[in-house]
């Protein structure tokens, strides 16, 4: 009994020694680390001080897809060659072949059906890394071996047909083997196909037979290429950021006056897209390059340290960009405010053309830079 009375006392005492500890201090410490930290506040930048659209050489060699067809100002054509042909007998009768592209994706802004199709042999010798719309080799030249249609399904191979004496021509070496090209001067959309960077790259399906023994081979790409060019007049009130035919936006903003003990807790620039001068592949991610620049002796550069990543996905009316490492940096005097630069991941893996609302009428399509901070309660 006396045990239990202790018991009861002892508890009555911790209850209120905490009571009492609650009183002095009622906020858990994640509120304590808050109340220490200030209360956030925001600021909206909603003039940009510059801004530049630069055109950035691009060559489509290493793309790991291929595009082929004409949209808002684009041509795009395709050269690729096959030439492991050891796998068909010197005696074979070559039947037919089929030329199988695995489509992925379409560009299709006037929602078109039908892309027509001309094939050629290629006139020269080419390198993926290294060929031109405008050599020789890009050149549509003579009549087309094969004229078909493309629709506009993907998701599954499209088959064009090549004629037996190419291909019997190849294998003997009867015809030179430049590959062929691929154009659609007429078509209304581009349609997008793995190249031989992927799994299921372009290969060549040829049936043959020796001694009246039918049998077939397939052979995959050994190069291919997009080759891009364009006709489309650049606007000068918008921001451009495009692969294939490459561009680089450069914009800067001032930095308001925050008091000097401000701690920047997040910064984002919005951007808003411009769907009448942009083209780009429905369902699609796009990889952006954020950097900041750097004045070097006059000379704007881009400070490759402060390299990051940021990403459009097709269908959004804007781009959000987290730029809170270059406004810290910039707020703290670590480093001048130069500007930053947004341009492609990776030129010449893709083909699209972002463009961006700058001096709109409608100011609520214009860059805004979103800042949030902090200032230390006083004590």
């Amino acid at each position: 009994m006396k045990k239990t009375k202790f018991a009861l006392i002892l508890g009555l005492i911790g209850l209120i020694v905490g009571g009492c500890q609650s009183q002095k201090n009622p906020l858990s410490i994640e509120a304590l680390q808050r109340k220490n930290l200030g209360e956030e506040k925001m600021t909206v930048i909603q003039k940009i001080d510059s801004f530049q659209t630069k055109s950035l050489k691009t060559q489509m060699g290493k793309s790991s897809d291929l595009f082929l067809g004409n949209a808002e100002g684009y041509s795009t054509s395709i050269l690729l060659k096959f030439g492991y042909f050891k796998s068909i007998p010197d005696t074979a009768q070559i039947d037919s072949a089929l030329l199988r592209l695995n489509a992925v994706g379409v560009i299709n802004p006037e929602n078109q059906t039908e892309l027509p199709v001309d094939i050629y042999t290629a006139q020269s010798p080419w390198e993926e890394t290294v060929v031109e719309p405008g050599d020789p080799a890009g050149q549509a030249a003579g009549v087309p071996i094969v004229s078909t249609v493309l629709g506009t399904r993907t998701g599954t191979y499209d088959s064009l047909s090549i004629p037996p004496k190419v291909v019997k021509g190849w294998q003997d070496s009867t015809i030179e083997n430049n590959g062929l090209l691929l154009t659609a001067a007429a078509g209304k959309f581009i349609k997008s196909f793995y190249a031989r960077e992927n799994a299921e790259p372009p290969n060549l399906l040829v049936f043959f037979r020796v001694n009246g023994a039918a049998d077939s081979v397939l052979i995959a790409s050994e190069k291919d290429v997009s080759l891009v060019q364009s006709s489309w007049v650049r606007p000068d009130d918008r921001l451009i950021i495009g692969d294939g035919v490459g561009f680089t936006a450069y914009l800067k903003f001032s930095l308001p006056e925050l008091p000097l003990t401000s701690t920047i807790l997040r910064a984002t620039l919005k951007l808003t897209v411009d769907t009448t001068a942009s083209l780009i592949q429905e369902k699609r991610t796009y990889s952006l390059a954020k950097l900041m620049m750097k004045d070097e002796g006059g000379q704007l550069v881009p400070d490759s340290s402060e390299a990051d990543t940021t990403r459009y996905d097709a269908g959004k009316n804007s781009l959000s960009v987290n730029i809170t490492n270059f406004v810290q940096k910039w707020v703290s005097e670590k480093q001048v405010n130069d500007g930053l630069r947004l341009s492609p991941y990776t030129p010449g893996s893709d083909l699209y053309r972002l463009a961006f609302f700058v001096n709109a009428p409608d100011s609520t399509l214009n860059p805004k830079v979103f800042i949030y901070y902090s200032i230390p309660s006083e004590k």
